[in-house]
């Protein structure tokens, strides 16, 4: 069976990401973590976790998918050229971004012309050099606020995007896309 790869970076949220965890390790779904080094990284919750691999020793034949968490501070990521290279190798691949995380696959070129939810407002990133044209189909975090999708996620091809408050809902859609069915109930739902 193929592995998922977790993408790691400063100050990521754990909670984001905890269902699709939970769910791959119920059924066996071997996960590998992957940041820029193998030096802990701090998360959101003040949680340390050392990374397996550095993205410098990807296989990507081994991998079926990739999931990316959100971040207080996603910055110093978007503007990292490598991270941009190694998540741009899961382009054929399933992929769930959550919270302010698609706007990693939005640099990477990935979201060109697809429908997408982040936990950032347009304004923010028109700021940040985005241009209007790459965030016509986004579902920002005001927008979510204002008129939430019921499913709690935006499902486009291979791509699940969602934001923080629907990382339930996310984590089980994650899973399913991989071919791993569980029961909603189990989360609450």
């Amino acid at each position: 069976m193929k592995k998922t790869a977790v993408l790691l970076y400063e100050s990521f949220c754990h909670f984001e990401i905890s269902v699709s965890l939970e769910i791959l390790a119920l059924k066996n779904k071997e996960i590998v973590v992957f940041a820029k080094s193998k030096e802990a990284i701090l998360s959101e919750e003040r949680l340390k976790i050392v990374p397996d691999k550095t993205i410098f020793e990807l296989d990507i034949n081994e991998y079926d998918s990739l999931l990316l968490p959100g971040a207080v501070d996603i910055e110093s990521a978007i503007k990292d050229s490598e991270i941009i290279e190694f998540i741009k190798k899961f382009s054929d691949k399933v992929i769930g971004a959550i919270s302010i995380a698609p706007v990693l696959l939005l640099k990477a070129g990935i979201l060109n012309g697809k429908p997408f939810m982040a936990g950032v407002n347009k304004e923010e990133l028109l700021e940040e050099g985005f241009l209007e044209s790459d965030l016509i189909l986004m579902k920002d975090w005001d927008e979510c606020m204002e008129n939430p999708i019921e499913e709690g996620y935006i499902l486009d091809d291979k791509i699940i995007t969602s934001v923080s408050y629907n990382f339930v809902k996310f984590g089980i859609q994650f899973a399913k896309m991989l071919g791993i069915e569980i029961s909603p109930k189990s989360f609450g739902i």
